[in-house]
């Protein structure tokens, strides 16, 4: 048997060795696999833009649409409505979805103060549509002493008021009328016999809180002065939005501290309204995080 010699392919010294990264790439780009896949991919993409196109020019009248157009109408009007009227609600929110499509395609949306507003304010409410965990007992009790002032009742005062009004003859005029009159008031004089100004309200209250009597005389030096008038004397001149005062505080119910047994309910219902607040706060600190701020209107931009 004879023996066949092998002999090697000659190198073509001129011909440039192709690397092997290419070599594989072509093979890939010949298999026809990849063009099936391809072919599917554009498909895909086309019919997508299709349904998408579509599906904005194609309203869906949903039973949960329709029992809500119904159960608006019957919140409005106490009674459910008729067929004839159900079909015109529906009619109405065809249009009204007619029209809103065609005002966002043409922008009508964007640099609308109103329309902005309602979407934040939507946005804020299902933020805060999530309710928190019920709290614990301890929990209630933590917050209850962390809040307590705002359970107490403050300490009330019953007083009666003189006025002396500066629009006469000037607010240094009625100041020294008012002294005048305050020294009388201590020599034993009745006060009806003090030529006194009108007051537009009231000159003598019943168990009046600082923040009451501050709704009738302004945050002034009047209410500061109740605090640690004697009782049973006339004090003054004190000042009022309205003008000069001469007081004489007849009664003083101390402040009281609730039991919180008392007041769980309400503790309960704060608990709720601050957790509320601050998991709000969470979520748009959250949200603002992710946005970054130019200020273009000053100086360095930000």
């Amino acid at each position: 048997m004879g023996v066949v010699e092998l002999k090697p392919r000659p190198i073509d010294a001129t011909r440039p060795c192709e690397p092997t990264w290419r070599r594989r790439g072509l093979s890939l780009l010949r298999e026809p696999l990849l063009h099936f896949f391809l072919v599917g991919l554009m498909v895909f993409v086309a019919a997508q833009a299709w349904r998408d196109s579509h599906d904005a020019r194609r309203i869906v009248i949903t039973p949960e649409r329709v029992a809500d157009l119904a159960t608006k109408h019957r919140m409005q009007f106490g009674t459910p409505p008729s067929r004839a009227q159900l079909n015109d609600l529906v009619a109405g929110y065809v249009d009204e979805e007619v029209l809103y499509r065609q005002g966002v395609a043409q922008g009508l949306d964007r640099d609308d103060e109103i329309v902005r507003r309602r979407v934040a304010q939507k946005t804020q409410f299902l933020q805060q549509d999530i309710p928190p965990p019920e709290p614990s007992a301890a929990q209630l009790k933590a917050f209850f002493a962390a809040h307590a002032a705002d359970y107490g009742q403050p300490p009330r005062y019953t007083f009666t008021h003189l006025y002396l009004s500066p629009q006469a003859g000037g607010d240094e005029a009625a100041r020294a009328r008012a002294l005048t009159a305050l020294g009388r008031l201590r020599n034993g004089v009745a006060p009806a016999a003090i030529a006194a100004d009108t007051f537009p309200d009231l000159n003598s209250y019943s168990a009046m809180s600082a923040t009451e009597t501050a709704r009738i005389f302004g945050d002034s030096p009047l209410v500061a002065s109740l605090r640690d008038a004697p009782v049973g004397r006339w004090h003054g001149p004190v000042r009022s939005t309205y003008g000069w005062h001469l007081v004489r505080v007849d009664a003083v119910i101390p402040e009281t501290s609730p039991d919180f047994a008392a007041v769980e309910a309400k503790v309960r219902a704060d608990y709720f309204d601050d957790a509320h607040a601050r998991a709000s706060a969470r979520a748009m600190a959250a949200a603002r995080a992710r946005y970054t701020v130019v200020r273009a209107d000053l100086a360095g931009g930000r």
